[in-house]
């Protein structure tokens, strides 16, 4: 089968999980006999191989290019996302390249640069066309719908966005969500959505795992990784930590990796206090999963899924983890410790911990175990099943949900 991938950003460019994700499938359709192509967007038109995947950048086109550093003006920033919701000015090249790579189906993902005008062009041609939802992009074009708390309607700016955006719904031939909360989300605001979609959740390669039995007396190392923000969690982890009785604020050290303002960052260093931390700015997943006993994942906003527990498991690593978004749907208690991120939960559940070490060997014992739900063979072989679902036929109304896929 010839596939066609698209997303906003492809190796060697690297945003968050969304492009872990597609690459994991890109290459993994690779493997499993298919010809990849991955349409991607850049500074520039060039065409590139990676691990056998044919990647084809072409250069953004809009009032500046996101892959930039510039630092714009709001104005412009507004100017930009109303343009990227209707961006017609790729149809004449991707149509081009669409006709030349001839793809059995198309598979979009993160499409922000490219505009959902993608979905229509797509369609001129008849291709079969299937979306991942790995954002709140078509809702929100910050993606997120956080402000200053979990938005739970669109605001004025995003409701602009999202009048022109939503007309685009009707292209794709079915959905895929990443995780059940997104695509109830998305269904709250979408019929077509809700009508033909499944949820396939993300996958994670196995890490190297290491088993360690901690001294009765030893620090319990707890680790935070990702982006280093207030909508993440970290300063209410902060906060949370700095209310521990003083001998259990002696008995923990905190790991901090990943980005993040400098001031933010100055101002967690001096909540914390008291209580031993370091800073290890961007570091190899292996590396900083090797140096902690436990993963932090305190996060307000809600996350659509959350690579980064599956990710810990893989390693051996169990998960203190927030309940937001699609994180609740990965929680196991073989393997995790789960909270609400409201005052004195967090708290309450690293005392717990520290008060009974012997849930932490527990729990690692099954990290494996939970992460072979979302191992990469699954996750291809549910994507080349609906695949093959979705190009034996031509229309919609021919469709039912496969129920193998769900």
């Amino acid at each position: 089968m010839r596939i066609l991938i698209t997303n906003t950003y492809y190796f060697p460019a690297f945003v968050g999980g969304a492009e872990i994700s597609v690459k994991l499938l890109a290459e993994g359709l690779f493997a499993a006999g298919n010809t990849v192509y991955v349409l991607t967007t850049g500074l520039q038109n060039k065409i590139y191989m990676v691990n056998g995947v044919i990647v084809i950048s072409i250069k953004q086109q809009n009032i500046f290019n996101s892959y930039d550093k510039q630092k714009h003006s709001q104005m412009s920033k507004v100017l930009w996302h109303l343009f990227d919701s209707f961006n017609f000015s790729y149809h004449n090249k991707i149509k081009a390249i669409l006709k030349r790579i001839a793809p059995d189906i198309v598979h979009t993902n993160s499409i922000q640069g490219f505009s959902p005008y993608l979905w229509r062009t797509i369609k001129s041609l008849n291709l079969p066309l299937v979306h991942s939802m790995r954002d709140y992009y078509m809702l929100c074009h910050k993606c997120n719908m956080y402000n200053n708390g979990n938005c739970q309607s669109l605001c004025a700016p995003c409701g602009l966005t999202n009048s022109v955006k939503k007309r685009f719904f009707k292209y794709p031939d079915y959905f895929i969500g990443i995780s059940n909360f997104i695509l109830k989300k998305y269904s709250a605001f979408s019929t077509e959505v809700f009508e033909n979609s499944s949820v396939i959740y993300n996958a994670v390669e196995s890490g190297a795992s290491s088993f360690k039995i901690k001294a009765p007396m030893a620090k319990v190392i707890f680790g935070y990784i990702g982006r280093i923000d207030v909508d993440k969690g970290v300063d209410y982890l902060a906060d949370e930590l700095m209310l521990l009785q003083p001998e259990l604020k002696c008995n923990i050290k905190l790991v901090f990796a990943g980005k993040g303002d400098a001031k933010f960052i100055n101002t967690l260093k001096a909540k914390l206090a008291g209580i031993e931390f370091e800073f290890l700015g961007v570091a190899k997943p292996s590396d900083f999963y090797s140096s902690i006993d436990i993963l932090i994942v305190p996060a307000l906003w809600n996350e659509p899924f959350g690579r980064i527990v599956i990710e810990s498991l893989s390693h051996m690593v169990p998960v203190l983890q927030s309940d937001r978004g699609g994180l609740k749907e990965l929680y196991s208690a073989d393997s995790s410790w789960i909270f609400s991120p409201s005052q004195g939960q967090l708290l309450a559940q690293v005392t717990h911990i520290l008060n009974n070490r012997d849930e932490l060997t527990e729990k690692k014992l099954s990290c494996l175990k939970e992460a072979d739900k979302f191992s990469v063979d699954k996750y291809i072989d549910k994507h080349r099943a609906l695949y093959k679902f979705i190009t034996a036929f031509k229309a919609p109304q021919e469709k039912e949900t496969p129920a193998h896929i769900v």
